[in-house]
């Protein structure tokens, strides 16, 4: 459905001479792309606006366009796995952040955002099939993603410093930040598994 959906407005395009005709594989990825991540993010917030967890929902999302656009990371191979994995995630990051004890979180944050940075400089970009990327796109991703997870890793430490009665705030950014970072481990190894299957 919206692989289809994704076709029928790159077919609008080409009709009417908006994009060329040459183009249309990538518009049509695109529009995919935009299109689950649009519908992804919806539900993220009125799952959020539900269950009373909005500034973590934002929280959430906003670190993932920041950071995992450079980072890349676990594909799918279909988009609604990618929706339900997307949903999951976010569950589970509220039940993390809800049940570790107060106490706990400052040190536990700490370390998450220590193991993640670690894991994003040695280990991002993860690239994908469906969107390869040149030597030299790869080079500048990896610096912006390093640059990112040091900035958004001092925002959390410098925020609980500051105001450490936000500390559900600055533990959500830590464990988000983490979740990427599973997220490249995990699709470090489907990619070795792709490139075993090659063999």
């Amino acid at each position: 459905m919206l692989h289809r959906l994704a076709e029928d407005i790159t077919f609008y395009l080409i009709t009417n001479r908006i994009i060329d005709i040459d183009d249309r594989e990538v518009y049509i990825y695109g529009l995919e792309l935009l299109i689950s991540t649009i519908f992804t993010s919806i539900s993220i917030l009125i799952l959020a606006l539900i269950i009373g967890e909005m500034p973590s929902a934002i929280i959430f999302l906003l670190i993932h366009f920041l950071l995992k656009s450079y980072t890349g990371g676990y594909h799918a191979e279909y988009y609604y796995i990618c929706y339900i994995y997307s949903l999951v995630s976010f569950i589970v990051l509220i039940f993390l952040k809800n049940i570790i004890l107060l106490a706990y979180k400052p040190i536990l944050g700490a370390l998450l955002l220590i193991a993640s940075t670690i894991i994003i400089f040695k280990f991002a970009p993860v690239t994908n099939k469906n969107n390869p990327k040149t030597d030299e796109e790869i080079a500048k991703n990896k610096k912006e993603a390093r640059k990112r997870v040091i900035v958004l890793s001092l925002i959390s430490i410098i925020g609980y410093l500051i105001k450490a009665e936000l500390i559900d705030i600055w533990f959500m950014v830590a464990i988000t930040i983490s979740s990427i970072a599973y997220s490249i481990l995990k699709g470090k190894i489907s990619e070795r598994g792709d490139q075993n299957e090659e063999y």
